[in-house]
């Protein structure tokens, strides 16, 4: 392999690497295949605080207080209905376990960095 090609193909790794890098830290990586069909509407079980759609269109369980939350399009979760997603948890009562007779609440007020 000659010098000027030796060059070329580190230049190309390392513009490579830092491509992936940067896609990786601001998430351009973050992807899924949308559901398709039944697929979309496949009930996820048991789950107390409600039923969300993810980024994908999949059902899945929403969050419950003091659960993790947020991200881009909710990909980390979803809260439940009466809950709302302050520095990446799940704040709030849950509607859901109210109906039911249970106070379930996470009323903290975190200072987010």
């Amino acid at each position: 392999m000659s010098s000027q090609s030796s060059k070329t193909a580190t230049t190309a790794l390392a513009v490579l690497t830092i491509f992936c890098m940067v896609a990786l830290v601001s998430g351009v990586f973050y992807g899924c295949v949308p559901c398709i069909g039944d697929e979309c509407n496949l009930n996820p079980g048991n789950c107390p605080y409600g039923i969300v759609r993810d980024p994908c269109g999949r059902l899945v369980c929403a969050a419950g207080p003091g659960e993790r939350c947020g991200g881009r399009d909710f990909h980390l979760g979803k809260c439940g209905e009466g809950l709302s997603c302050k520095c990446g948890k799940c704040r709030g009562c849950s509607i859901k376990q109210i109906m039911n007779g249970r106070i379930d609440c996470d009323t903290t007020n975190p200072m987010c960095q």
